[in-house]
């Protein structure tokens, strides 16, 4: 587990970067009343969710052991994905949007194991070998796919799968949020406050890093 009990805004790595939900006026106003804020309210507030028997909501997060939605059956669509990013899984989203959901939520994680890849990778190797793998094949795909799915930072990563969404889906309510691994709290991403202040300037900011990277 992570090394702060109290929550990852103790964290030096996401102090100033994660904004707190203490009571349900810190939840965003655009959120309020919303499947996103009910949420929130049974992950902070320890507020049930009633199911209504028909999907509500979309939860994209990570494969991650040690975090479970707090949400009941017959609420909520789930996906996991390595990091929670929804690469690959588009169609998947496509089928819940189709089934009527309005609201997806995406939530990154402290302490994400895909920010360790290249520590596991040679791991990996040698599991795909046990499992009967040529070695050179072996490492060619775990090369490949370390590639894909690795991350340096959850908190940017976030950002980017966010971002990436809301250009493909334009009609949907897309809620970025961050959970603490030790307290299961839900944080909002400063980012993600700013663009709501400001989202002229951070499509801008987006627009900027997708050049460079095409550079």
């Amino acid at each position: 587990m992570p090394d702060h009990p109290l929550g990852v805004t103790k964290n030096a790595h996401f102090n100033l970067r994660l904004t707190k939900m203490v009571t349900a006026d810190d939840i965003p106003e655009r959120w309020r009343g919303t499947p996103i804020a009910a949420l929130i309210g049974a992950h902070n507030f320890d507020q049930p969710i009633a199911a209504a028997g028909t999907p509500e909501l979309l939860i994209a997060t990570c494969i991650e052991f040690r975090f479970s939605p707090k949400v009941p059956s017959m609420y909520s669509y789930v996906i996991r994905r390595a990091s929670g990013r929804l690469i690959g899984a588009e169609f998947p989203l496509l089928y819940t949007l189709s089934r009527g959901v309005k609201h997806v939520v995406l939530i990154g994680h402290d302490d994400c194991g895909m920010t360790k890849v290249s520590q596991h990778k040679q791991a990996m190797i040698d599991t795909l070998i046990d499992q009967g793998w040529d070695k050179d094949r072996a490492q060619e795909y775990v090369t490949m796919h370390a590639g894909r799915y690795a991350i340096e930072d959850e908190v940017d990563s976030l950002q980017v799968e966010y971002f990436r969404l809301s250009r493909l889906f334009k009609k949907i309510e897309l809620a970025p949020l961050f959970v603490s691994l030790s307290s299961q709290q839900l944080y909002i991403p400063n980012w993600y406050l700013e663009h709501l202040a400001n989202p002229n300037k951070s499509e801008e900011a987006v627009a900027a890093q997708d050049l460079l990277m095409l550079s």
